[in-house]
């Protein structure tokens, strides 16, 4: 019986030491490493887009030299609109014979008009439709 009251007593010690033992657990991560925003690089610059006014036609740009107030022209069917650079716009009619005579009093000698845009290309022709005898 003194056995018995001894291995019992192992046993309950052994459990209870085996109880409180702490598992060790593996150390933290490290933190992640601190990143500086004022070291980004800057964004590339944009590529450099020719001036329009370099291909603009001569005509045309010796009429804005001349008119150093006039931002552009637009031609629309037998209708001259002068676009200032204030923003404003004035319309001259060119079926008008007193809105032509101001127009070339006020500006001058107007630069030929753009040549219309070519026509669109003919449409493709269809091919035959092939019905199939059963």
């Amino acid at each position: 019986m003194k056995k018995s009251i001894f291995v019992a007593v192992a046993v309950l010690g052994g459990s209870v030491a085996f109880a409180q033992k702490k598992e060790q657990q593996p150390p933290p991560p490290p933190p992640p490493p601190v990143v500086i925003v004022n070291e980004v690089p800057p964004p590339p610059p944009p590529p450099q887009v020719p001036k329009p006014k370099e291909a603009l036609p001569k005509d045309y740009q010796a009429f804005l030299k001349r008119n150093p107030t006039v931002k552009g022209i637009d031609w629309n069917n037998s209708k001259v609109r002068i676009r200032l650079k204030s923003g404003k716009e004035e319309t001259f009619d060119m079926n008008n014979k007193e809105d032509v005579e101001r127009l070339k009093n006020q500006y001058g000698e107007l630069p030929a008009p753009p040549p219309p845009p070519p026509p669109p290309p003919p449409p493709a022709p269809k091919a035959p439709n092939k019905i199939s005898q059963a």
